[in-house]
């Protein structure tokens, strides 16, 4: 094997050599490494990862993404290579390897989620498989894009905790910033007056009639009756928030169940109208995809993904 030669090669070339000529032995192990990778020995792997993560820190950051996008599909690459592409500050660079190593492990991705923009947390949550460790750390970080991501992921793994947070901070989450992002989904206000569909669930809640209440909104949301009693009797609005904005209710009828429980609740005048500001924001689009997310969860069998609890204990 021509390792020796061309680690050789790299130490003139880390010494006095000029910023092409580095990238061009980067590509040049990288092409005897993947030429040879499923053969190779792990004391041969390690040489690799001794050569090349001598050069990472000499390159610019579009060869460390041609990089980590040849490295990332291949099983066996060179585990501290692999790590240090992880950890880039450039998404451009991390992302390959963060959605698709076989390398990074439950603690790998706990640290990124932990510590690195929400662009590299984005990342993360695509992967085809993740831990519940993985996905409580990304629902504490993320934005609305991780948590949509997150709620799509059907390799993801949810604690009881984390699920109950994903409903919740769905409904806090703020809108996206950027134009392009309002674009792709567009705001759609909640309607003001109870439609006829929901005529019976406003006149329930405008009546004081929890019992019916719950039973009407688990029809129109498809979650079970037990489930949205809960989320009617938890301090905390944002999985109520949640079901109601994915059934379409308009406001008046949301409001008419906030005040419902505000009594039982503990819940002032003031935090009824802070609930309808964060209802209001709250896309439809968004609440629909945790809404969902959640149904999924709730039928798989209690041996392989117990039913996780909406509300705080």
């Amino acid at each position: 094997m021509r390792t020796p030669l061309l680690a050789k090669e790299m130490e003139v070339v880390l010494a006095s050599g000029s910023a092409p000529r580095r990238v061009d032995i980067l590509n040049r192990i990288t092409d005897l490494f993947l030429f040879g990778a499923e053969r190779y020995s792990p004391d041969q792997v390690r040489l690799f990862d001794d050569v090349i993560g001598r050069l990472l820190p000499a390159v610019d950051a579009k060869a460390r993404a041609r990089l980590a996008e040849r490295l990332a599909p291949i099983a066996n690459a060179p585990g501290g290579v692999i790590h240090t592409l992880a950890l880039d500050d450039e998404i451009a660079v991390a992302g390959c390897v963060l959605i698709q190593s076989a390398q990074l492990g439950e603690r790998d991705l706990v640290a990124v989620a932990c510590s690195k923009s929400k662009s590299h947390l984005l990342a993360i949550a695509r992967r085809d498989r993740l831990s519940a460790a993985v996905t409580d750390a990304l629902i504490a970080r993320g934005d609305r894009n991780v948590l949509a991501a997150l709620a799509r992921n059907d390799g993801a793994r949810f604690s009881s905790a984390g699920c109950r947070q994903l409903l919740e901070r769905s409904a806090r989450v703020p809108p996206p910033a950027s134009e392009a992002e309002h674009k792709a989904e567009p705001k759609v206000e909640p309607k003001d007056r109870p439609s006829p569909d929901e005529a019976e669930i406003y006149r329930y809640a405008r009546d004081g009639k929890l019992v019916e209440t719950a039973a009407a909104l688990s029809f129109m949301s498809g979650i079970p009756n037990d489930a949205v009693e809960r989320a009617l009797l938890n301090p905390r609005a944002e999985a109520l928030l949640v079901f109601a904005r994915a059934a379409g209710l308009s406001s008046v009828t949301t409001e008419a169940i906030l005040r419902l429980r505000a009594a039982d609740c503990g819940m002032s005048v003031e935090d009824v109208a802070q609930a309808m500001a964060k209802f209001t924001r709250l896309p439809r689009d968004s609440a629909r995809r945790v809404l969902s997310f959640f149904r999924i969860r709730l039928e798989k069998p209690a041996s392989t993904a117990p039913a996780p609890a909406v509300t705080a204990q």
